[in-house]
């Protein structure tokens, strides 16, 4: 089991600066200024290094050299808060460049879904740090970014205090039960990148979150699979299903996920929900911050997410 004592990051107040790094792929550069125009009406100050325009391969740029505006984003006095310009893929080969006393000393807000899974839980792991399952800034930040994404977002990063119940229509109960345990996960894929590395992820007393995008429902089997024979579900606690977004049977047998989890999971006598709002989504969906690192409470059965601690101070 890990021994980790989750850091949480100073909070977030008018007129902080907030740094955007580009771990992953490249981006368009009018969604990112819409990204960053919102951030600024968030009451921030945005700052970014011309780097991160860089290209190579399908990515910003080199993998020192994303590594490195990381680094220093960290290192920065002035940055209160990490946000990520985009995901896609890139973020697992930056790892190796990443300068774990930097960061270790100057924990900060960081921010970011999907491919960024994997430094999400590096952060955690190698610092401790409460990290954020949250909006990229050339997709969701945006002026007509959805309400209660917004309020959610700024709930998690400005807000000493529990974000307490967290309830939506597209929740369903797919087994029952209540139980706690500190939050952990993200996208399904980069968990199943994790197992093996230094990285790779506890789910010992944990609420598990996971969430995917255009899989087909065969891929999303294999994947439950390799962390059922990985062990990561003996001690898991319960387990929250994001919203799968165009993950769907392509053999045509109308196969769902609800019937991978009668297949894969039957014996596993765990409060289980699916349909929660965090990470893809389809447009104008909502996108729900989620502050992984801290205790929680998974009531399958109202179906809710209560999260029980602050995510910063």
């Amino acid at each position: 089991m890990y021994k980790i004592k989750p850091v949480r990051p100073r909070r977030l107040r008018q007129g902080d600066t907030v740094g955007i790094v580009a771990p992953a792929w490249s981006f368009d550069s009018d969604n990112f200024k819409r990204g960053v125009e919102e951030l600024k009406g968030m009451g921030f100050r945005v700052k970014y290094e011309n780097a991160i325009f860089s290209n190579y391969w399908s990515m910003a740029g080199y993998d020192k050299e994303r590594a490195a505006q990381i680094n220093r984003m960290f290192a920065d006095k002035e940055v209160k808060a990490i946000f990520c310009a985009k995901a896609g893929y890139g973020s697992i080969r930056t790892i190796p460049y990443l300068d774990k006393k930097i960061i270790s000393n100057n924990p900060k807000i960081f921010i970011g879904y999907s491919d960024i899974t994997i430094l999400l839980y590096y952060l955690y792991k190698i610092a401790g740090m409460v990290v954020f399952h949250g909006p990229v800034v050339s997709g969701e930040m945006r002026p007509e970014m959805n309400s209660i994404s917004r309020d959610y977002l700024l709930r998690a990063i400005t807000q000493p205090v529990p974000m307490g119940a967290i309830e939506c229509g597209s929740l369903k109960m797919l087994r029952p039960g209540r139980a706690s345990g500190v939050l952990i996960g993200g996208n399904l894929s980069m968990v199943i990148s994790a197992i093996g590395t230094p990285y790779d992820i506890n789910t010992e007393n944990k609420i598990l979150f996971i969430e995917d995008i255009g899989e087909d429902l065969e891929v999303i089997d294999n994947y439950i699979m390799h962390l059922r024979l990985a062990g990561k579900f003996k001690k898991v606690k319960g387990i929250v299903f994001g919203r799968m977004v165009d993950c769907v049977d392509d053999s045509g047998n109308k196969y769902t996920i609800e019937d991978i989890m009668d297949d894969t999971l039957k014996d596993i006598n765990i409060p289980i929900i699916y349909g929660f709002p965090s990470g893809h989504r389809k447009p104008g969906d909502i996108n729900i911050t989620l502050p992984i690192g801290v205790p929680v409470t998974l009531d399958a059965d109202k179906p809710a997410l209560f999260i029980n601690g602050a995510a910063v101070e």
